[in-house]
């Protein structure tokens, strides 16, 4: 009978039942294919809402940042002195003063079209146009009247203090406008002379191409620019630019209010916001300019009332708005449909697959067991047949002799084989014939077979049965075996004896079980493992002496008891409901438990259990192997504390906290929600371990990490990274507002005084904030960028916390940039000198300057000292770089000392990298000077106060090549860090240069006069010269005139120059 056709078990034949098992797995798998879908799009939408937002608003900071300076440098040019002169007494000296102040500050600005001053009649008096990249003064003839103008009339009937602020447009030229266009706005204010009368208007035009450059900048990360558009909705800044300024060439019908009629009177009607229509996503917010040039000058609007009544500054506006195309909103909309179906049908065929076999596999035991029940029948009525053929006496012959695996054979009294049965056959590899007749030569060797002729002599001696072990090896296989074989004399009727019949029986597995029993129990006895029987019942019945040694009970204590003696409570009943199914079912069980020792201890440890079953399955014992895991357990929570938490404050590691971290992480993702991370590093720790020692340092940072931890719930995870830097997790963050208040919270309680023994010692601490998924998505980034935050609160003064901003990774990577520029700008002839004259406030002659160096980036254009020196002595090129200046100061020195006086000096600043370089020898300097022909005095060398304060070997050896080459030295900035009087004597420094923070507000009977007045004097006694920087005033130079000051630097005298316009301040050479 063949089985069943593969194709009768189909489950296409069975689609009732395929349905069956399918249809709630579907269901099952859309519904959560749609909720994923939902929250993926609501959480993008919202990201890229977001952003948008944030470039909107970084856009208008910007152009806010630009209308204060321009605000300010205008109420510069008003207040300066030569203007007020020009207004009292407008003669050509006076003017011709004022126009080279407006030249120069043109200059240094190159961002000002014109500059200008309208009388009272509305008639231009004095202009400074910006040509040719560079500025210069209009001759009077080509003065114009200007009384007509709007912004004359505006700008005239401000009172003092108010600004006048005009629309942003193109620049109009004798009625045309000028080509090629200049963007430009007009800022003017009022101006009165010493006696309080109005004489007209100062007025600059402000070319607005780096206003409109930093808008859109902005929008770089997308791939068009966000729009500036007037009040009336004209675009002023658009990504086309055939749109921009339509309204000046009469195209009135070029405006955002009749292309995007909908999303206009939406933004016109708002201050500020976003939608979305067919359009796309709309973003937008309202810049009053006008309000922006009042920040600059007062910090508060309040003064701005009466401007607002005459020019209407609320009508007055611009909007910044940013269209990301719909198109671009629902970008990747139709690709994560697509993910999310592709991955539900996937999903769904696996499950299909599975039920498919399922099913089939169903069918066909269904088949095979019909199947085989016919064969069973089939051949119990063929065997049926067979036997009732046979004989009774053939049926008990063959299964007594032939059938019985023992071995059975009949020998006469020589050893001669009478009869055997198959067993022997197979034993000795031959047919029976061959057997019979034989003493079994041919099949054993002769040691084998003298030993099996003695055991039957021995037999037939005694008359009794014998029983013996004997080793047989089997002919057919070669494999051999251990028979107990049964030798019993054999007799006939009359008690003659006639042979000896042999039974043997293979004992082997017996044998083997037996020793294995004996191993067993050998092994029980001396293994460290506790082993423990139970009857079926559950009840105690062995145990060997590793349970003593582990439990405490003796033998005789457990016997006939349940093993839950042992149970430490810990357990539920749960945890023994599956226990003990799984023993039920598989027979079999293993895990770890805690239990309970004779003497109330309770440990760990790790149990085994078998069921052990009878030949028809029913459960005979159960045993049960159990291993101490106490000292285990230490080791590994020992190994666990040095690897994961901090030694010292019993934090959370690096390790620990980058895994918690990326846990943290994952479960924000799943849940949908953001999560915090914060860095925050101690403020002036150094300080401490420097004064207090390594072990008040300890203390500090164990009291700090517990501060910390009281700041956040048991959820979150502050952690140690190293030295004085922890970081902070707040998982599942469902409150931002949560992050700043635990923030503002943690610098609180780590700015309150920490008593370390019997000091009392006042730290802070700087903290930087990322958000996931906002500011990055990986743990890498996320630590990253708090990281970036965290350096940016120390930058700005410490004790405070800065929230990460996708600005601070550009500044990174800018910095990055000018750091791998400044390896070559030296080799590229990159760096120019300028020269700021110091002035002897006595005589007013111009006796020394100050050299600066200036980076006139090929791309970036100049960049000031201030950023690029850091970053110079962090990449160690300050070295060459300074170097270079002193070679181009002392070329210079020298040059002007033949030519203009003999005396003169120019002052190099020096880093104090240059002086910690252990491997520099500054002697060289002097050797130049001298190669020159030059004395060292033509060399002012400028250090710092805290350098001064070093008192290195390399320092100290430094400076005093410089004295023994004659060069004199200057201490910069004094007053703004520490100094010691006796250092200065020292050091024999020459100047002492008053930092400009105390001559900027120098005012008769001030406090700055009187430390001015006191740094004097002091320096005099030493027979230290003084000169103050930062003079801008003829007030400020009188007072520090009158103090004794002996020179004078600052913009009053002049802008640094370059070294061919320096040379216009000296009168004519000698």
């Amino acid at each position: 009978m063949t089985p069943p056709a593969n194709g009768q078990y189909s489950p296409l034949k069975h689609p009732r039942r395929l349905l069956v098992l399918m249809l709630p797995i579907v269901l099952l798998i859309g519904i959560a294919m749609f909720i994923i879908f939902r929250i993926e799009l609501n959480r993008r939408h919202t990201s890229m809402a977001r952003q948008a937002h944030e470039a909107v608003a970084i856009s208008t900071e910007s152009i806010g940042r630009i209308i204060q300076d321009i605000s300010h440098d205008l109420r510069y040019l008003s207040d300066d002195t030569g203007m007020l002169r020009v207004l009292d007494n407008p003669n050509e000296k006076n003017m011709s003063d004022l126009a080279t102040d407006w030249v120069s500050f043109s200059l240094n600005k190159q961002m000002y079209d014109k500059i200008r001053w309208i009388d009272e009649n509305g008639m231009e008096r004095l202009r400074v146009n910006y040509s040719q990249s560079k500025p210069i003064r209009v001759p009077v003839s080509e003065l114009q009247d200007k009384s007509k103008r709007y912004f004359f009339a505006d700008v005239f009937k401000l009172n003092a203090g108010e600004i006048f602020v005009s629309p942003l447009d193109l620049n109009v030229e004798h009625d045309e406008i000028e080509v090629p266009y200049k963007p430009t706005i007009r800022l003017g204010v009022p101006v009165f002379d010493s006696q309080g009368r109005k004489r007209g208007i100062l007025l600059i035009n402000y070319l607005a191409n780096d206003l409109l450059f930093a808008f859109e900048k902005s929008f770089r990360s997308y791939k068009r620019s966000g729009w500036l558009l007037n009040k009336d909705g004209y675009w002023l800044k658009s990504d086309k630019p055939d749109d921009e300024y339509a309204f000046m060439f009469g195209r009135m019908e070029v405006s955002m209010a009749k292309r995007y009629p909908e999303a206009w009177k939406k933004i016109a009607s708002s201050e500020s916001g976003s939608f979305v229509n067919q359009e796309g996503l709309w973003t937008f917010t309202t810049v009053i300019p006008l309000l922006e040039s009042q920040k600059s000058s007062t910090g508060s609007p309040d003064i701005l009332a009466a401007s607002k009544a005459q020019l209407e500054s609320r009508k007055y506006v611009w909007k910044a708005v940013f269209l990301m195309p719909i198109a671009e909103y629902n970008s990747g909309f139709l690709a994560f449909t697509l993910e999310i179906a592709g991955a539900s049908l996937i999903i769904v065929f696996l499950f299909f697959i599975g039920v498919w076999r399922l099913v089939h596999a169903q069918l066909v035991e269904e088949g095979l067991r019909d199947h085989l029940e016919q064969l069973v029948q089939k051949r119990t009525e063929e065997l049926t047949l067979a036997n009732e053929s046979l004989s009774e006496r053939e049926v008990r012959l063959s299964t007594l002799i032939q059938t019985i695996p023992d071995l059975i054979w009949v020998k006469d009294q020589e050893g001669i084989y009478l009869a055997c049965n198959s067993a022997v056959e197979r034993l000795f590899g031959a047919d029976r014939s061959k057997i019979i007749g034989s003493k079994g030569e041919a099949f054993l060797g002769a040691e084998q077979l003298a030993a099996f002729h003695a055991d039957d002599m021995a037999a037939i001696a005694s008359g009794k049965p014998l029983i013996v072990e004997e080793w047989l090896t089997f002919a057919d296989d070669g494999h051999r075996a251990l028979y107990e074989v049964l030798k019993v004399p054999m007799r006939k009727q009359t008690g003659e004896l006639v042979g000896i019949v042999g039974i043997g029986r293979d004992i082997t597995e017996r044998k083997q079980a037996e020793e294995r029993l004996k191993l067993a129990a050998l092994v029980s006895d001396n293994t460290s493992q506790a082993i423990m029987v139970t009857d079926a019942n559950g009840m105690i019945i062995a145990v060997n002496p590793g349970y003593e040694r582990i439990t405490g009970y003796t033998e005789a204590e457990v016997l006939g008891k349940n093993p839950s003696l042992l149970s430490s409570g810990r357990q539920d009943r749960a945890f023994y409901q599956a226990m003990w199914h799984s023993l039920n079912t598989s027979g079999h069980w293993q895990g770890e438990i805690w239990n309970k020792r004779k003497n109330g201890e309770i440990y760990p440890a790790w149990i085994t259990i078998n069921a052990i079953r009878s030949p028809d399955g029913a459960i005979e014992r159960y045993v049960e192997l159990c291993s101490d895991l106490t000292n285990k357990k230490k080791a590994e929570d020992m190994i666990f504390q040095q690897t994961n938490f901090d030694s010292l404050t019993g934090l959370p590691n690096r390790h620990m906290f980058l895994e918690k971290l990326e846990h943290e992480i994952s479960t924000a993702q799943n849940l949908g929600l953001p999560l915090a991370l914060m860095i925050l590093d101690l403020d002036h720790f150094k300080d401490v371990n420097d004064t207090l020692g390594h072990d008040m340092g300890d203390k500090l940072l164990k009291d700090a990490s517990e501060r910390l931890k009281s700041c956040v719930r048991d959820t979150d995870t502050v952690s140690r990274l190293g030295g004085d830097e922890f970081t902070v997790i707040l998982s599942a963050v469902e409150d931002i507002g949560r992050v700043e208040r635990v923030t503002q919270n943690i610098l609180h309680r780590l700015s309150e005084p920490f008593q370390l023994g019997n000091e009392q010692v006042h730290v802070s601490a700087s903290v930087g904030v990322a958000m996931f998924p906002d500011d990055a998505t990986t743990a890498d980034d996320l630590l990253k960028n708090a990281d970036q935050a965290m350096y940016a609160a120390k930058k700005e003064g410490r004790n405070r916390r800065n929230y990460f901003m996708p600005a601070m990774q550009e500044t990174a990577q800018t910095k990055l940039r000018l750091m791998n520029d400044l390896r070559s700008a030296l080799s590229d002839r990159q760096f120019m000198v300028v020269y700021q004259p110091i002035v002897d406030l006595e005589s007013g002659e111009i006796h020394k300057a100050e050299s600066l160096i200036r980076w006139n980036h090929p791309q970036r254009g100049l960049i000031s000292p201030a950023q690029f020196i850091t970053l110079a002595e962090e990449i160690e090129v300050i070295v060459d770089i300074g170097n270079w200046m002193f070679r181009e100061a002392a070329q210079q020195a020298a040059k002007w000392r033949v030519k203009y006086h003999p005396d003169f000096q120019i002052s190099v600043n020096m880093s104090p990298v240059q002086f910690r370089n252990a491997g520099i020898s500054h002697k060289t300097w002097g050797h130049y000077l001298k190669t020159l022909g030059i004395p060292g005095q033509g060399v002012v060398i400028e250090i710092t106060e805290g350098l001064l304060m070093d008192a290195s070997d390399t320092i100290t050896k430094q400076l005093l090549e410089f004295r023994d080459a004659g060069m004199e030295v200057a201490l910069d900035d004094f007053g703004t860090g520490y100094s010691s009087l006796s250092y200065i004597k020292k050091f024999d420094i020459d100047y002492l240069k008053i930092d400009q923070s105390f001559v900027r507000n120098l005012a008769p009977d001030s406090s700055d006069l009187a430390l001015c007045e006191a740094i004097i004097v002091m320096a005099h006694k030493l027979g230290i010269k003084v000169i103050a920087e930062g003079v801008e005033t003829q007030l400020q130079r009188d007072l520090l005139a009158a103090a004794g000051c002996n020179y004078g630097q600052g913009r009053m005298f002049s802008m640094p120059l370059a070294a061919e316009d320096f040379e216009k301040l000296f009168p004519t050479a000698p």
